[in-house]
């Protein structure tokens, strides 16, 4: 059968749009729930991540006492709000492919609602294991996308090390599927370095056990509406750690400068004069 045949089509007269791979990637999140997008960084900023992430995390540890208060609340080898940390996480957040997919997935306005890092370590308890939403605790679907989050691996993703596993499609259905559902269709993504594994975030996904003798990286973000709250205040976290406010206007609407709650009405009328 010909190409042209496996494309025709009767009483279509609506397709998503096939510009480019941003476009693909679009499709493939909008039907399926999840889909790999290139980075275009290097893979020797990716070791330099690395080495700012496990910075990160070691001064978080110091910050609350001890991984023993982490273990109490289920967020051992997490990183937060990197990016109030370490500069470098400011561009992993911005680069130009995952705004790109951002604005056709969502349209012009959207916020950063949180950026983590996670350390899959082998042979240790991964919380993240558990079948979960990156919007937890919702029982409903929308029409179009709320949010999206993209997972940078910042090491290879492969089925030794513990790949994230999805369930395609149920981000269009409110509840959790059956057993047999799980077991049937659920499917690991291996991913490179360097790549996002983005999922519509109402898909649900877990982590895999990480089965080999190295420790698996990556850096997740939670892009969303600007209705939704974000997890740590970015601009205040930002201010707290003493790194500098970004000028360029499109980065500040995007890390929430513009999508705060103003103090007053005073204030809401000042800010759009």
């Amino acid at each position: 059968m010909s190409t042209q045949n496996l494309h025709a089509a009767y009483g279509v007269s609506e397709r998503l749009e096939a510009n480019d791979n941003i476009d693909e990637a679009v499709a493939e999140l909008r039907i399926n729930g999840y889909a790999v997008l290139e980075s275009g960084l290097s893979r020797d900023f990716l070791d330099t991540l690395k080495g700012d992430l496990d910075r990160v995390y070691s001064r978080q540890v110091q910050e609350m006492g001890g991984e023993d208060v982490l273990r109490r609340i289920h967020d051992t080898d997490i990183a937060r709000c990197m990016l109030s940390y370490e500069s470098n996480f400011l561009a992993v957040a911005t680069t130009e492919p995952l705004m790109k997919l951002a604005a056709r997935v969502l349209g012009s306005e959207f916020v950063l609602m949180q950026q983590n890092g996670i350390i899959n370590k082998p042979d240790r308890e991964n919380y993240q294991a558990k079948w979960h939403r990156d919007l937890p605790h919702q029982h409903w679907t929308s029409s179009k996308p709320l949010a999206i989050n993209a997972l940078l691996c910042l090491d290879d993703f492969t089925l030794e090390n513990g790949a994230t596993f999805v369930l395609p499609g149920t981000h269009h259905v409110p509840e959790f599927p059956t057993d047999m559902f799980v077991s049937r269709f659920e499917k690991q993504i291996a991913a490179p370095a360097g790549s996002y594994l983005v999922l519509d975030a109402m898909l649900y996904h877990r982590g895999g056990t990480n089965s080999s003798a190295n420790a698996r990286r990556a850096v997740n973000h939670v892009i969303g509406l600007p209705f939704m709250a974000q997890q740590v205040d970015i601009p205040s976290a930002l201010a707290s750690t003493g790194m500098p406010e970004p000028q360029d206007a499109s980065i500040r609407k995007y890390l929430g400068y513009r999508w705060a709650p103003a103090e007053s009405a005073i204030g809401w009328r000042l800010a759009r004069i």
